[in-house]
């Protein structure tokens, strides 16, 4: 079989001007095959954007789609009438107000492409050796690669390469023989973890990630690839769609990850936690701490809200 490219795109997390760029990066190379390995929405503004890229693509490419975590959390959120599973709604508000605002902009359609969506596949490509594609494992969407379990999960998969999502990451490893490739985020990059105090700055901050697979010479040679992107219209989006308001700290997160390329959503929810614990003694989830607390963590942090 001749030489050829498949681009990969994961963790898009409704950056349309991302995952734009990279799909025109991808165009002008004569790229015809793609893997999409889920979290296309929820966090930055108008998904709309997004599915209207992705249908595109599914029509003009040959593709292969897999859902993520946030195409459940919709999928659940519409199955349980507009509710979680223990029966709590989603409101405006730092922890969930991004995604009620996605749910809001998505249609039955988008949702019903989701849960057709399946949450592994093996692709193979003439007499290539098969590709095996998930987001978190191949069982769970939501699975971090090395929590226990998951790496023993692996094992069981049959293909020699895994390629995956949802760790925001560029990177690879062994394990047993399998490779697996982490696609990195075309939407939310992560290069390292905010900390607190400090405002760290990395180098490839404002760009987008994706991931090339050549086969060459009957063996598939992965090449990370950093596309620039309109980032100033990404922050400007969260403005001018309202989610400034309805989702105060999650949205100045969303700026600081797109300006910095550090990560602050999982430390800033946890430090909010803590506080609100300090001040009340009260053991909350992320959905229950009062927004004063949300903005007082954004602050030790060096995040500046809108």
């Amino acid at each position: 079989m001749r030489e050829l490219t498949v681009a990969v795109l994961a963790d898009v997390h409704g950056n349309y001007p991302a995952l734009k760029a990279c799909l025109d990066w991808a165009r002008k190379r004569k790229i015809e095959k793609y893997i999409f390995l889920g979290d296309y929405i929820t966090d930055h503004a108008y998904p709309q954007r997004v599915m209207e890229l992705l249908y595109d693509a599914a029509g003009r490419y040959d593709c292969r789609f897999i859902r993520g975590n946030r195409e459940e959390y919709m999928i659940s959120y519409r199955a349980n009438g507009g509710r979680n599973a223990d029966g709590s709604v989603w409101r405006d508000s730092s922890c969930h107000g991004a995604l009620l605002y996605c749910y809001e902009n998505l249609t039955d359609r988008d949702i019903d492409w989701f849960e057709s969506l399946p949450v592994s596949c093996s692709w193979q490509i003439g007499d290539a050796p098969p590709i095996a594609c998930c987001h978190g494992s191949p069982e769970r969407t939501k699975a971090q690669i090395f929590s226990p379990g998951t790496l023993e999960s692996l094992e069981s998969v049959p293909e020699r390469i895994l390629l995956k999502g949802h760790n925001h990451r560029n990177f690879s490893f062994w394990h047993r023989g399998l490779r697996v490739i982490c696609a990195g985020s075309v939407g939310t990059p992560i290069y390292c973890r905010t900390r607190p105090g400090a405002i760290e700055v990395t180098e490839l901050a404002k760009v987008s990630q994706m991931l090339l697979m050549h086969y060459r010479k009957g063996r598939w040679v992965p090449e990370y690839v950093s596309v620039p992107y309109d980032w100033e219209q990404a922050v400007k989006n969260l403005e001018t769609s309202g989610l400034t308001e309805r989702a105060p700290v999650w949205s100045a997160m969303l700026r600081h990850n797109v300006l910095t390329g550090t990560d602050p959503f999982g430390r800033v929810p946890a430090r909010a936690v803590e506080l609100y614990k300090n001040d009340s003694g009260i053991e909350a989830g992320w959905a229950d701490v009062p927004e004063k607390y949300w903005q007082d963590a954004a602050r030790e942090y060096n995040i500046e809200l809108f």
